[in-house]
């Protein structure tokens, strides 16, 4: 991917808004689901909350078993709305995090757009409104989260947090359901920071970007590149496992 204009104004902030996912035990590939799913829900009342799991996770990686996490979708900005309750969804193995963002797909015209970074107006996204619309997915870990000086932020890319951003993917909708997935592993290339080393480990944000109407010319740019301020984002936090 390129390198310019990585990161600049990216996740300022830590969401006052945190996961509080639903962690239960998985098998990927087919084989049946094990364990039992204890859930602690989030809400913006009960900030803080870390989620529950049913057994320890050094015995699960053992069992050669998967992690899985769900959590609500909210924005645009991680202050905004439940958008999709229960919308995101991770899967954490020692070597890769799977994922999977869900949500309606934003109504032309009655969002906010992009505006940055300026000069890529027109070449990463566009502010106007379209019958085709395009949106991205990116993955923010950091894989020493006790390390973040105040929450987890892009203050944190590198050490001593290990932050790092990846692209994960890019499609293009016109209605219905917004739906995008994919998988960062320990060899993944980043965008900006730290490769991921500690997938089970890890506090992950998820963000979907809005680029605007979708414009062929503008390919592959529109559907790899970011789209910002982060107040324009959809976001989920997964905090680790306990």
């Amino acid at each position: 991917m390129p390198t310019q204009n990585k990161s600049e104004g990216w996740l300022s902030r830590r969401s006052v808004l945190q996961s509080g996912a639903t962690a239960g035990v998985f098998a990927l590939g087919g084989v049946a689901a094990t364990g039992a799913t204890t859930a602690q829900r989030r809400s913006p009342a009960n900030t803080g909350n870390k989620p529950l799991a049913s057994d320890d996770n050094a015995d699960r990686v053992a069992d050669g078993e998967t992690v899985a996490q769900t959590t609500d979708i909210v924005g645009q900005g991680a202050d905004g709305d439940v958008v999709a309750e229960d919308g995101a969804q991770l899967w954490r193995t020692p070597n890769a995090i799977l994922m999977e963002v869900s949500m309606p797909t934003p109504t032309p015209g009655e969002y906010t757009y992009p505006s940055a970074p300026e000069d890529k107006k027109d070449v990463w996204w566009t502010d106007e409104a379209g019958d085709l619309e395009a949106f991205t997915l990116w993955a923010f870990t950091f894989n020493n989260p006790g390390e973040c000086e105040d929450g987890c932020s892009s203050d944190d890319f590198g050490d001593p947090a290990g932050g790092g951003v990846f692209g994960v993917t890019g499609h293009v909708f016109d209605g219905g359901t917004l739906t995008l997935n994919g998988m960062v592993t320990t060899d993944t290339e980043t965008w900006d920071g730290a490769a991921l080393a500690r997938p089970m480990e890890a506090e992950v944000h998820l963000a979907v970007a809005p680029h605007g109407a979708f414009e062929p010319a503008m390919l592959p740019d529109q559907l790899q590149t970011p789209a910002s301020p982060s107040s324009i984002w959809w976001v989920a936090l997964f905090d680790p496992p306990a």
